[in-house]
């Protein structure tokens, strides 16, 4: 029997568990290696672009969304105390290009062409925009190179080219009309900006300052860079959407951001007195053969507001980079043509004149106040009764202090003297003496009180701390073991130094009654609808002599004028007081001559301080100038002082009080007998002289109502015709006073004698007032101005 053959049966096989989680993990490690190689640099650049150049591509995108245009802010004007204008803005206009959008226009305008070509249409009817033609026509208009110009429209990546900075409307004008001409409306742009304008050129130049357009059109010196945030206002925004194309979507998709205009200052300068300051200043700077310049300061010295500052040199501040000065010229001219120079040596030279012309030397720069500081000490000695207008003080000529021989100006000496004539003379022995009386230890506390050591807090740029630098002795050593010497040379004005500013605020304080008063320039601060934002009070600091002590030196100092070392600042009608001062510098044959100046003597509107820096000797040790001047502040100071401050009080409408020999009127005597016009004339002050011999008067010179000096001989005809015919005025500079007025007579006219009135020998006429040679009418007064030009020795004196 065959075997049973068994039945087969499948057995289901299991699922290999491992080998499936095996092959999963694999998958997913494979596909998070391909998940994080792809998504993490794509992670890294989105990270890159959302938050690293974030700010970047936001930019991009506004640019390519938005177009936006800045709107200068007009800076605020400055203007003098009686409103006119020192320093104010005007449009103007930046010329810019968009290269981007040039490109934009150039393609729009190929694309017109290939469409009228097609319809058989005629291309577009103006020149074809390309980067030459865009160049060479901004190029004519604008007096650019156009290369330049190319250069810039090759930045096709750029939307703000400025081809040229503040241009003037006949050149914007210009421009316009070749974008319009053209179909450039997209791709240039006329901007409206401001420009600074000084109307009165140099006129207070240090103090107002100019604005850099090199440096982001912020102020430069003076009150443009110390009131810079007051002035430049705040810049408003013209932000204008694009469409697709780059088109601007003007008015509905524009939105405007007001630019605030800057606040106005109101200065305490004057205008007028500050043009009668420079050119006084210049006028003497030329006439001594000045060579280091000068400065001018008036003050009130009741409130210590600045009417007047004046520097030399001084500068365009419409073109502040060009050297104007003659001296200053003359020197860079040396350089450029010196075969040796280089022209790094040159531009180092232009840089540090016009540093020179810029910087303000009267705030900036420290200087030995010589005898001008000695009104200082006599008010602090009268303050503490170490000296009386009755004590008299001896002057060999000579002072020892220590082992130290001292010389006074006057080498023989002034002999026997009240405090008074000392002071008129300038003595220097006598300030030594005087400086003893008070000690070391007061004259400190003076120094101090007077603020001449430090800062006087003025609201200008760069003030100088002559505390620093050795340029005041400290009190520990004034008063130590060196102090007799230095006392004796601090009593007239020698071996330390002050800024002018600090010098002409000390001796307000000395006329004005004792207070010495803060110096400041800006009055108010206004918004541009004129409300006032700030107000600046006069500032007293303190009380530094009474009012007793104030009025006893302007009485002294009257007289330092009236015959003194000041008499060369005298003017007829007005009553001044003054300080003469010849500083040394450590230098050879270099002195600043100086003159403090006040009026009217018994009640001061006005004090100047006028300095003349290093007039030129005419050889190596001279104390005379190459035209006869002998260096001296009371020979060259004082007289340009004088005539500067009756310029001053005349603008003022100061009154002139006149003495005995001040002008008259002379009466009408025409038909009167001889008695009674020689009575009329005696009461006029004058006398009289007949001519003819009858018995009434048929005519006279002067006519009536001309103006003659007092005490002047009147001609009257008797029976006699008034000879018509008229006179030559004949030359009277050089000669002394009698032959001058002498001179004059015998021409038929009268002198009129200003200036120095102690007709010595030395004091000669400097200037008449109606020109040798010319034709007048007989009977005319000619004004002489005397001047006493005597040596009164070098250096330490007045």
């Amino acid at each position: 029997m065959a075997p049973r053959r068994r039945k087969s049966r499948m057995v289901p096989q299991q699922p290999d568990r491992r080998a499936n989680r095996t092959i999963l993990l694999r998958t997913l490690f494979l596909m998070l290696v391909c998940g994080v190689c792809a998504f993490v640099p794509l992670f890294v650049k989105l990270y890159q672009i959302q938050i690293v150049e974030h700010e970047k591509y936001e930019q991009l995108a506004i640019d390519q969304q938005t177009r936006d245009s800045t709107v200068s802010a007009s800076r605020g004007t400055i203007y003098d105390s009686k409103g006119t204008p020192l320093a104010m803005s005007y449009t103007v206009y930046n010329i810019q290009l968009s290269p981007r959008d040039i490109v934009k226009l150039q393609d729009a305008y190929q694309e017109a062409v290939e469409t009228a070509r097609e319809k058989g249409k005629e291309a577009p009817d103006y020149p074809e925009p390309t980067n030459q033609f865009i160049a060479e026509g901004l190029s004519e208009i604008l007096d650019l190179d156009v290369a330049d110009i190319i250069k810039r429209l090759e930045k096709v990546n750029s939307a703000y080219e400025i081809v040229k900075w503040r241009v003037e409307e006949e050149e914007s004008d210009a421009v316009r009309e070749f974008i319009t001409q053209n179909h450039l409306s997209g791709g240039i742009f006329v901007m409206p900006t401001t420009k600074r304008y000084y109307p009165k050129g140099s006129l207070a130049a240090q103090v107002i300052g100019w604005v850099n357009y090199n440096s982001d059109g912020k102020g430069a010196y003076g009150m443009e860079a110390v009131y810079e945030e007051q002035l430049a206002g705040q810049t408003g925004r013209v932000v204008t959407a694009k469409n697709g194309k780059g088109t601007e979507m003007l008015y509905r998709f524009e939105e405007y951001y007001d630019a605030t205009n800057g606040n106005d200052l109101k200065l305490t300068i004057d205008a007028t007195i500050q043009s009668y300051c420079e050119r006084i200043l210049a006028k003497g700077v030329e006439t001594f053969e000045v060579r280091d310049g000068g400065f001018a300061i008036a003050m009130d010295p009741n409130t210590g507001a600045i009417l007047a500052w004046a520097n030399s040199p001084t500068y365009d501040l419409n073109s502040p980079w060009t050297v104007t000065d003659p001296v200053l010229a003359e020197y860079l001219e040396k350089v450029e043509n010196d075969p040796g120079s280089s022209d790094q040596a040159y531009l180092e030279a232009l840089g540090q004149v016009q540093n020179q012309q810029w910087r303000n030397k009267a705030i900036v720069d420290t200087y030995e106040p010589g005898s001008t500081f000695k009104a200082m000490v006599l008010a602090a000695a009268l303050e503490e009764g170490v000296v009386t207008e009755s004590d008299h003080f001896y002057c060999s000529g000579v002072a020892t202090v220590a082992d130290r021989k001292i010389r006074c100006s006057k080498r023989e000496g002034h002999g026997d003297q009240d405090l008074a004539t000392a002071v008129g003379n300038s003595c220097n022995p006598a300030f030594i003496a005087i400086g003893q009386r008070l000690g070391a230890e007061k004259f400190y506390d003076y120094l101090e009180n007077f603020g001449m050591i430090g800062k006087t807090g003025i609201d200008m740029q760069g003030e100088a701390d002559n505390s620093k630098g050795g340029l005041v002795w400290d009190r520990d050593f004034f008063t130590g073991v060196y102090g007799e010497t230095s006392l004796a040379t601090a009593s007239f004005g020698q071996r330390f130094k002050v800024t002018p500013i600090q010098l002409i605020t000390a001796a307000s304080a000395v006329v004005n009654g004792g207070h010495l008063m803060q110096p400041y320039v800006v009055s108010d601060v206004t918004d541009s609808d004129g409300n006032i934002i700030s107000h600046t009070d006069p500032t007293e600091v303190r009380q530094v002599v009474s009012a007793q002590t104030s009025e006893r030196c302007r009485t002294i100092l009257e007289k330092v004028v009236d015959g003194g070392t000041g008499k060369n600042a005298r003017v007829e009608g007005y009553r001044i007081g003054g300080k003469t001062g010849s500083s040394e510098t450590g230098e050879d044959d270099h002195t600043i001559v100086s003159f403090l100046g006040f009026a009217p003597a018994d009640d001061p509107q006005v004090i100047i301080l006028l300095a003349y820096d290093n007039p030129k000797p005419v050889s190596a040790g001279s104390n005379y100038t190459a035209g006869g001047w002998y260096i001296s502040g009371g020979n060259m100071a004082a007289i340009m002082a004088g005539e500067l401050l009756e310029d001053i009080l005349d603008y003022l409408g100061v009154e002139k009080t006149y003495s005995a020999q001040a002008d008259t009127l002379v009466p009408n005597l025409t038909g009167l007998n001889l008695a009674d016009a020689t009575s009329r004339l005696k009461n006029a002050n004058l006398t009289v002289r007949t001519v003819g011999g009858g018995d009434t008067v048929t005519g006279q010179i002067p006519a009536s109502g001309a103006s003659i000096p007092g005490g002047s001989q009147v001609v009257v005809y008797l029976g006699e015709s008034v000879p018509t015919d008229p006179v030559e005025v004949p030359n009277v500079t050089g000669k002394t006073a009698e032959a001058a007025r002498q001179a004059l007579e015998n021409a038929g006219l009268y002198m009129k004698a200003t200036g120095a009135t102690d007709y010595g020998s030395s004091t000669v006429a400097l200037s008449q007032s109606i020109e040798a040679g010319t034709l007048v009418d007989r009977g005319t007064a000619v004004e002489v101005q005397f001047i006493d030009n005597s040596g009164g020795g070098a250096g330490w004196g007045f």
